[in-house]
């Protein structure tokens, strides 16, 4: 039953704009958030950057640069690079909701040792929505919040892949991945899914029909989901290759959910999970109760 339910719920895949052609440019970015509006346009241009944000810096937004998001779509190939305490951020007082960066289909991203923070999305996405390439290397995504994919979303053949990275306390309000919802390819490694929550499937990662997500070397602890999938729910393809889940709370599934047979589990544990480990139950190798 609870795999009949999870395999009934799946989801559009929101559409965007094409890429640039590209040069390649090396910017300093002072520590004011209209400057980093103003390179990334600049970066968009030229079409390849490496764009070096200040450290102990927070880039604090209020309103939108592109409708919908806190900064300019990235529609080249451009590379965030941080340091010490970077914190890209939708003001807590904004009065709108806003997601903080868009990939285009084509566009390549590179965020490294940046937090990604406070996003809110109506759609996809709360904190990133990516149609093209990205590559997230250190970086923390917190307290974003979507109707899908609270801190992350990519989409159908968009390309992600995490790698020493925390997503945690983000949260949706729609059918699930309370950090990460993914429609296409997704690679995660020596990284951190936790205290995320979506009311339906994945309080930590939903992965949707045809996404494709592989797991390596990392943790899904204490996520929740009203419904299965309390750490992860597929409906797609899930591997995970030496991967703790634990501690997550489902309906259904704590630690992981499934509507189909493409869950694959290489030594890895999964353990104390709520109410069970696995949905459903004895049909995923590698998971018992």
């Amino acid at each position: 039953m609870g795999a009949a339910v999870l395999a009934g719920i799946t989801l559009a895949v929101p559409q965007s704009a094409q890429a640039m052609p590209a040069l390649a440019k090396d910017v300093n970015v002072p520590c004011d958030p209209d400057a980093l509006v103003t390179e990334i346009r600049t970066a968009n241009g030229i079409g390849v950057a490496r764009l070096l944000l200040a450290t102990d810096c927070v880039y604090n937004y209020t309103t939108t640069a592109d409708p919908g998001d806190a900064l300019p779509i990235i529609r080249g190939d451009i590379t965030l690079v941080g340091g010490s305490s970077t914190t890209i951020r939708r003001d807590p007082a904004a009065p709108d909701a806003f997601r903080l960066l868009e990939v285009a289909s084509g566009a390549t991203l590179h965020v490294q040792r940046i937090s990604i923070v406070g996003g809110s999305a109506a759609g996809f996405g709360g904190g990133i929505l990516n149609a093209g390439t990205v590559v997230f290397d250190q970086i923390i995504m917190a307290g974003n919040h979507a109707a899908n994919g609270g801190a992350f979303a990519n989409n159908f053949d968009a390309n992600a892949t995490i790698s020493g990275s925390v997503l945690n306390e983000n949260s949706t309000t729609g059918v699930g991945g309370g950090a990460i919802l993914n429609f296409g390819t997704l690679t995660m490694s020596k990284s951190v899914l936790t205290r995320n929550s979506a009311p339906i499937n994945g309080g930590g990662l939903n992965t949707q029909a045809y996404g494709v997500s592989h797991l390596i070397q990392s943790t899904v602890a204490d996520n929740t989901s009203g419904g299965l999938g309390g750490g992860i729910s597929n409906l797609g393809t899930t591997t995970l290759d030496r991967v703790v889940v634990t501690r997550n709370k489902g309906s259904g599934g704590g630690g992981i959910a499934t509507g189909n047979n493409n869950v694959s589990i290489q030594n890895s544990v999964i353990r104390d999970n709520i109410p069970d480990n696995c949905s459903p139950m004895n049909t995923i190798q590698g998971c018992v109760d």
